[in-house]
């Protein structure tokens, strides 16, 4: 039983590096742009001087407890996601801090475009051991289940 829930967290570990990783690449994109989440860590990052990777927890932190008022499931995964994407998000940039920006809007869609499929795939790797779904999933539940059809 250990084994196999060893196997389910190592496999929702690298789930959230490779997302942490996709949002990087579209951090990277520069002025192509990234998803709606990471263009508001950016600025909320920007306007408090927050690393990008902690702007990103304190979002998600805001997001787990609308979750939890909501009464959302929640589960490992979720902390695991609230507490990880942020610091491999910190980590990948440190370690691409020697690319610069795209600086065409060619190279900036590409890299979005990129960062947007890593992401996907990412989500699907994380998601795939059922440990819980990621906070801003739960809170997209919540919110479909509160709105009328």
């Amino acid at each position: 039983m250990f084994k196999e829930y060893f196997k389910r967290f190592t496999i929702c570990i690298l789930g959230l590096a490779l997302y942490g990783f996709g949002c990087v690449l579209g951090v990277k994109a520069g002025d192509a742009g990234t998803n709606a989440w990471s263009t508001l860590a950016l600025g909320f990052g920007g306007m408090s001087g927050l690393s990008y990777g902690t702007a990103t927890f304190l979002i998600s932190l805001v997001i787990i407890t609308i979750d939890i008022i909501g009464k959302g499931k929640l589960g490992f995964g979720t902390f695991l996601n609230l507490l990880l994407i942020p610091i491999f998000s910190d980590i990948f940039l440190a370690m691409l801090a020697f690319i610069p920006d795209a600086q065409s809007a060619i190279g900036g869609a590409a890299l979005s475009l990129l960062g947007q499929t890593v992401i996907s795939f990412a989500t699907i790797v994380y998601m795939l051991p059922a440990l819980g779904a990621g906070p801003r999933d739960t809170l997209l539940v919540i919110i479909g289940k509160k709105l009328p059809k």
